[in-house]
């Protein structure tokens, strides 16, 4: 549906470090960021909705992607493009079944990413760096282990962990897609950090 888009940078929010999710996602937006992950596991239910429609309605208007992690149902319910899933969720080829949308899965290996290619859209492979944004997110696979992956998935990969200004023109030339949660999340001034970002990036793409 909209593999082929799943380029570039990959805004994840999270409301850890002082900003609203739907704030740190109209700032990206305004920036030029076009794909949008609304992270967040600790809200009530109907609270992640609301957040969700308001970050579904900014993505409209900037003709944006839109992403939930983990939570299927406020995916469906706020009409999102996207869900992604890791391993502690519901079986993402049983959510494709139902769910007529984009299914990004977590990855960490070569088997794992080899399996998921059958059913998902793309696969965010991690953690590439050593981040502490995800306490949970395991052994740190490197560009060596980022590299595996993408040559042999034909897929999209999005490379995340400790991705920032100083190392993402490294990971994005192995990766289709860059995600980053505290290069932008925790800025002072995230419209400024994602237009770094995408300087980088698109400089690094178009050689």
């Amino acid at each position: 549906m909209f593999s082929v888009k799943i380029r570039g940078l990959y805004v994840i929010t999270s409301a850890d470090f002082g900003w609203k999710h739907e704030e740190i996602a109209e700032m990206a937006l305004k920036a030029g960021a076009r794909i949008i992950q609304l992270r967040e596991k600790r809200m009530p239910a109907r609270k992640i909705y609301e957040v969700a429609r308001k970050i579904r309605k900014l993505c409209d208007e900037y003709d944006a992607i839109f992403i939930v992690n983990d939570r299927l149902d406020i995916a469906m319910l706020s009409d999102a493009d996207g869900v992604h899933v890791g391993k502690e969720d519901p079986p993402a080829d049983k959510i494709k079944e139902i769910f007529d949308g984009i299914v990004g899965v977590s990855v960490d290996n070569v088997e794992e990413a080899k399996e998921a290619e059958s059913y998902a859209d793309y696969v965010g492979v991690g953690p590439v760096f050593k981040t502490t944004t995800k306490p949970d997110a395991g052994e740190v696979i490197g560009l060596e282990g980022l590299k595996k992956v993408k040559e042999v998935v034909k897929i999209p990969v999005v490379a995340i962990g400790g991705i920032n200004k100083d190392n993402v023109r490294e990971v994005i030339r192995i990766a289709d897609a860059v995600a980053v949660v505290s290069a932008i999340a925790s800025s002072k001034d995230p419209y400024k950090a994602t237009k770094e970002l995408l300087e980088i990036i698109e400089n690094e793409t178009q050689l």
